[in-house]
């Protein structure tokens, strides 16, 4: 029996088949953004330039709404409209991804005495155009998760969904620091590529869904077959008409409005798992081996917490459940914030010849606790979200719509790993040059902003079934 008539027929199926997809999109996040960003620090790079890059290479997610009406719209008719989009955006994903790691780049001093990090701009171009392919894939996946998943499973799902995706980080991110010890980094991070190509090979073999003629036909006798240059002019037909609605949903309905608004502000605190996390650990005397545990360890706590989240909130209620845990996020950033003040770790410290710093017992504790803390609200709180804008989409336009949610989500990301970068990099070195205690003030006021909107953001009405 094949995969997909499961995951499409069972709810064991269902489940089982999005929480695979979806480690296939952490794989390489884990990797840039904790193992990438790390080896970045250690170069000598200021946490301008980390956060900079990591809000550049993630600026394709924050595109996906232009992908929306391509999956749903365009497809060759023999093969099934979303494996068509996932094989071959995987397989780019793949293809970028082993070019990126070749590569990787190099830190030189130069003859002034001076950092000097040969290869970046090439490097971080083949990550933009792996994440390219990364956030069209998702674009399809979700389109599936959309047409697939029904009301009442649809925390659960996007539970497993997110815990899929942070397991996968932590294999990328924690697994490629732990063998980067044995192996060096660049052979460590083939790491990630392998395992890509492991899902791919599973997706072609093992996922199954009718030919996209079958879908649209709806059990109607199938109309001739068209020339090419025909199907493409219709389909650019269909997305003109299909836009007009997505316009129209977006900005005359007020749920279609508010989601986008509540989409675009953080959820809860974020500086705790953001540019801040990159440039703290390593310089309060964590090694790679411990922050590759503390990884797994909080990946860990946040899967449970993603799935034990969306069942919660199928119980009790998306919004109720959205806030409590959202809230929660808050206080171990705050706390944190205060901590760093009272031990006297004011303003981040300075660069080091050998990438390592002295230990300071007393704040490796003090993070450990605060980032369990977050690690526990935050995944009870990331499979409720996604859950929440299912549950604001219209049905018509449910890929377009939910995929410009998850953009605008995205990039929320985006800006939130740019300023940290700003924030904690001293001004004689072109930041901002605010106190740690300053940033997680500022992270847990813009974090708190989502409730004063959350109540004029509404469940559409369902269809209901034939």
């Amino acid at each position: 029996m094949t995969l997909f008539p499961k995951l499409r027929g069972t709810r064991k199926g269902r489940l089982a088949g999005f929480f695979g997809l979806y480690v296939s999109e952490g794989l390489p996040q884990g990797f840039t953004a904790t193992a990438v960003a790390l080896e970045f620090k250690r170069m000598g790079m200021t946490g301008e330039a980390i956060g900079t890059f990591l809000a550049i290479i993630m600026l394709p997610w924050t595109w996906k709404w232009i992908m929306g009406p391509l999956v749903d719209n365009l497809h060759l008719k023999r093969f099934g409209r979303r494996k068509q989009w996932i094989v071959a955006t995987q397989l780019g994903m793949l293809l970028t991804l082993v070019a990126s790691i070749l590569l990787l780049p190099q830190a030189t001093i130069g003859a002034d005495g001076t950092l000097v990090i040969t290869g970046l701009k090439l490097f971080s171009l083949m990550l933009i155009i792996h994440n390219i392919f990364a956030a069209s894939q998702d674009v399809a996946i979700d389109a599936l998760a959309c047409t697939t998943l029904g009301e009442h499973e649809r925390g659960v799902a996007n539970g497993l969904m997110f815990a899929g995706a942070q397991t996968g980080a932590a294999i990328g991110g924690s697994g490629v620091l732990f063998l980067k010890g044995w192996l060096g980094f660049s052979t460590a991070s083939l790491l990630v590529p392998l395992l890509l190509a492991g899902i791919l090979t599973t997706v072609i073999l093992m996922l199954f869904e009718r030919a996209a003629c079958h879908d649209t036909a709806a059990g109607a006798p199938l109309p001739a077959e068209k020339p090419h240059h025909a199907t493409v002019a219709h389909g650019l037909r269909k997305i003109g008409g299909y836009l007009a609605v997505v316009l129209r949903v977006f900005f005359l309905t007020r749920r279609g409005f508010m989601g986008l608004v509540l989409a675009i502000i953080p959820f809860g605190g974020m500086a705790l798992s953001l540019t801040v996390s990159t440039i703290l650990t390593p310089t309060i005397g964590m090694n790679d081996n411990e922050i590759a545990t503390m990884g797994l360890v909080t990946s860990l706590i946040f899967t449970v917490c993603c799935m034990a989240g969306g069942y919660l909130s199928d119980r009790f209620g998306r919004r109720l459940t959205l806030a409590v845990f959202a809230f929660g996020t808050l206080i171990p950033t705050v706390w944190m914030g205060w901590k760093l003040q009272s031990e006297g770790w004011t303003m981040p410290a300075g660069a080091s010849a050998n990438g390592t710093w002295p230990r300071h017992e007393v704040l490796i504790t003090a993070w450990w606790a605060a980032s369990l803390v977050y690690a526990l609200f935050n995944g009870l709180m990331y499979g409720i979200r996604t859950a929440m804008f299912m549950d604001i989409v219209e049905p018509r336009i449910a890929a377009t719509q939910f995929t410009a949610c998850m953009a605008l989500l995205n990039l929320c990301t985006v800006y939130s790993f740019w300023w940290q970068g700003k924030a904690v990099t001293p001004i004689s070195q072109d930041g901002w040059g605010f106190t740690y205690l300053q940033i997680f003030l500022l992270d847990a006021a813009l974090g708190a902003v989502f409730l004063l909107i959350l109540p004029f953001v509404k469940p559409a009405p369902q269809p209901s079934d034939p």
